[in-house]
């Protein structure tokens, strides 16, 4: 691409009038000034040397300046975190269980020590009935009479024991059979959120990259509207102290040229002239 450059143009003194802006500068006005400075150093054979501050995403590939997709990265993080929120539901839901099946397990035991304390209280009540009716002196008839009712109630004392003990193992039976359906529930409920809380991510990053590229293009686009349209632009913003015959040694100033073409220089994508009102 041929780049047009003012022989009578100080580009070094309007790269530093810019530049000083810091963050405010026009970067892509930089890269056209120090293209045109470069132009006129080679063309007019002048002893300075070259620079590639501003210029040097120009010769670079199109993916240096933008964002890198991190795409595979956001779902490992997803894959963790999917990971350890699964392994938390089943550690819970393992100690919950163990939990259940611990109170199952001592069951049998607590109701047999039950029946076993209910049949000796019946044991020592029917002795002392024995001993009572004899010093009595009952006769044998009344005291089968007791010895039943006594039978009656131990038996009546064991059924109440098997039907709690029933009872009981039933609860648990229905408290694991929630803990495996809320655990279930808890796992759809924990992936569902990772593939979306994941899809969300993943969006955000495209967009993100779309709009590195889209940014680095509009650059790229910008700086090469100002080297179309860069002598009207230096005429329009050249002072007498940057016109020069080269690196450093100033010539006379020229009439600075309308700047029609110069102010119709737009950023790219309906920017309007905001970037170069900034220089103006």
């Amino acid at each position: 691409m041929t780049v047009n450059y003012d022989p009578g143009v100080d580009y070094s003194a309007l790269i530093a009038q810019e530049a000083a802006k810091g963050v405010n500068a026009n970067r892509p006005l930089l890269a056209a000034y120090e293209t045109a400075r470069n132009a006129k150093i080679a063309g007019e054979g002048l002893n300075y040397a070259q620079t590639h501050v501003y210029t040097q995403e120009a010769g670079r590939p199109r993916h240096y300046y933008t964002a890198t997709d991190q795409s595979g990265y956001i779902g490992e993080l997803y894959d963790a975190a999917r990971s350890r929120a699964l392994s938390a539901l089943e550690g819970a839901y393992d100690a919950q269980i163990a939990e259940l099946d611990s109170e199952a397990a001592a069951l049998p035991a607590a109701y047999r020590a039950a029946k076993n304390a209910a049949a000796g209280d019946a044991a020592v009540e029917r002795r002392n009935m024995d001993e009572s009716f004899a010093a009595a002196g009952l006769n044998s008839g009344a005291a089968g009479q007791a010895r039943l009712a006594i039978s009656t109630e131990l038996l009546g004392s064991l059924s109440a024991l098997d039907a709690e003990k029933a009872a009981r193992a039933a609860d648990i039976s229905a408290r694991r059979t929630a803990a495996m359906s809320e655990y279930r529930s808890a796992i759809a409920s924990a992936i569902a959120q990772n593939e979306t809380e994941r899809a969300r991510a993943l969006y955000e990053e495209a967009v993100r990259v779309d709009e590195s590229y889209r940014e680095a293009e509009q650059e790229m686009e910008l700086q090469e509207s100002y080297l179309a349209v860069l002598p009207e632009i230096t005429a329009a913003v050249s002072a007498p102290a940057v016109r020069s015959g080269g690196g450093g040694m100033a010539r006379a100033s020229q009439p600075a040229r309308s700047t029609s073409a110069a102010q119709a220089v737009r950023t790219p994508g309906g920017g309007g002239g905001r970037r170069f009102d900034a220089i103006m």
